[in-house]
């Protein structure tokens, strides 16, 4: 690889995007591939594009943004112009491309690109049957498949956090088997994601799987509670009988949880730059939000409308237990980061913004030691939200959202938490915003129902950046989610923004890593020593 900025580009990808938890390339494969020409332009612009998201250096500060939108522009520009972007061929980098240019919009708060790139990059996928074992490839070429697949896989469960957005692929479907982490027996043989669903098939002996199943099996969980909670009517088998989706959810949730503490990477003391433990963070951090959702006060709500038997103690011990998982998952997404570990899905956002709502819930609750852990934690998740802004910029939107909501919660409390009869005095706002704050979808778009409804909100945790809900160092929410200025004609006239010109892109005139000219930057800058991040070897 002759180019500079491409050479640094992957150096940053690879140290802080690959396989934390996203799995889209086989890095030997790749960097053969770079050497020799064979990486499509497109897929070096949609990398470029993710690689200056997480470089540390100050000469990005104001710009970062409408950076990664030019490049990422560009890359799908080429893609459609390009006849062998979304030709007949057996090249998986469009898919790769895609995959990078959907997580950019996502973080963007432009939905519907991203639901299209994701809804492309799946078909494809399917239609290179890459949902079922590979053969006649290499070694390397099939796990970068494999990597691929559950990625889209990933992608696809995450984006579908919402109401009516059902995902695009079926479990019933991925007949490809999951990840392990070892070479494998003659007498072993890896699972599927359908066996490892499967309570009496995944505990036979020899059957196999790596830590980084356990999160494509949580986020199939995830996705099923989604479909049970959101997207469904109520059903005939109350929520609290044994042969329920509830109860048959929560079961297969602690089965295999066991499961995977028992996994033998679950390791005290393993490395933390591994990508092991990305896996593990989130295999956890889906867990704890799937039960989140699963008992939020809210979804019980309304459930509760549609079965009015519901035992009150039953009830009771749900929210509890949403509360329980609440503190957990915000502990970990926290700690995880206090210990240097780099947080690289956007969707964290999301999990400390569900997490927030049960501690704001919590917040006015007539048990005033349990009010006092509730004020704490809802503050460590605000300052999680401030914090990780740097990179993701969508964390403005789940933060202004999480204030509004709070702010609320004298009212919200009292009607979720007390008698069922108080369910019905929602108003057809309080379903809106009650609803919003649970919908990913919703939650991607700067210009969401609770910001429309900002007007009424009175800040209880204003910081001291003058801008509420805002970090010190950070872009305001219009700024993160500008849009590049418009890229110059077919005709050769130039446009006068260097960082989105075609013409200058192709010959990678931005050094990622140059230092900053003196007195260019602010030292301050950086909340986050990415080149240093875990101190690797």
């Amino acid at each position: 690889m002759a180019n500079g900025i491409f050479r640094e580009a992957c150096d940053i990808f690879f140290r802080h995007y690959h396989n934390k938890p996203y799995t889209l390339f086989n890095p030997a494969l790749f960097r053969h591939k770079a050497a020799h020409g064979q990486i499509p332009r497109y897929l070096q612009f949609a990398l470029i594009a993710t690689a200056v998201r997480f470089s540390s250096q100050a000469q990005w500060k104001q710009r970062k943004q409408k950076t990664i939108d030019g490049y990422a522009q560009c890359s799908w520009e080429m893609i459609m112009s390009s006849p062998d972007g979304l030709g007949d061929s057996s090249d998986v980098s469009v898919i790769q491309a895609l995959a990078l240019l959907a997580v950019i919009d996502a973080s963007a708060g432009r939905r519907r690109a991203a639901w299209v790139k994701i809804g492309m990059a799946v078909r494809i996928s399917q239609d290179l049957q890459m949902m079922l074992e590979p053969d006649s490839l290499s070694v390397a070429e099939a796990e970068e498949r494999r990597g691929i697949f559950w990625t889209l896989f990933l992608l696809d469960r995450f984006v579908c956090c919402s109401f009516r957005r059902p995902p695009a692929i079926k479990v019933s479907d991925c007949q490809l088997k999951l990840p392990v982490d070892r070479e494998l027996h003659e007498s072993e043989s890896a699972l599927t994601l359908g066996e490892l669903l499967d309570e009496n098939v995944r505990g036979r002996p020899n059957r196999v799987v790596g830590v980084s199943g356990f999160s494509v099996g949580f986020a199939a969980l995830l996705g099923r509670t989604i479909d049970c909670m959101m997207n469904r009517e109520a059903r005939a088998v109350e929520p609290w009988q044994g042969n329920s989706d509830y109860s048959l959810i929560h079961t297969s949730l602690e089965s295999l949880k066991q499961m995977a503490d028992a996994h033998p990477s679950a390791i005290e003391g393993e490395q933390l730059h591994t990508y092991r433990t990305s896996h593990l963070v989130l295999s956890l951090t889906l867990y704890h939000l799937t039960h989140c959702i699963l008992s939020h006060p809210y979804l019980l709500g309304v459930k509760r409308q549609a079965h009015q038997s519901a035992p009150t103690a039953w009830i009771e011990a749900q929210i509890a237990s949403c509360w329980s998982h609440a503190q957990e998952l915000t502990t970990l997404v926290v700690d995880a980061k206090a210990a240097g570990y780099m947080l690289a899905p956007s969707f964290y956002s999301y999990c400390i913004l569900v997490a927030g709502t049960v501690h704001a819930l919590l917040l006015h609750g007539e048990d005033k030691p349990a009010s006092e852990r509730a004020s704490k934690y809802l503050k460590t998740s605000f300052d999680y939200l401030s914090e990780v802004s740097e990179v993701w910029h969508n964390s403005y939107i789940m933060s202004d959202a999480l204030r509004f909501f709070t702010n609320r919660c004298v009212r919200y409390s009292s009607i979720l938490l007390g008698p069922a009869s108080l369910f019905e005095t929602l108003t057809q706002t309080d379903t809106l915003v009650l609803r919003s704050v649970l919908d990913y979808w919703a939650m991607m778009h700067p210009r969401n129902p609770i910001s429309e409804l900002s007007s009424l909100n009175i800040d209880c945790f204003a910081d001291n950046s003058g801008k509420e809900g805002q970090g010190q160092n950070s872009l305001s929410p219009d700024e993160a989610t500008e849009s590049p200025e418009p890229l110059p004609s077919k005709n050769g006239i130039e446009n006068e923004n260097p960082t989105v010109d075609p013409g200058v892109l192709v010959d990678f005139p931005l050094s990622i890593s140059s230092p900053v000219e003196e007195g260019a930057g602010d030292s301050e800058f950086t909340k986050w020593d990415w080149d240093n991040e875990l101190h690797p070897v």
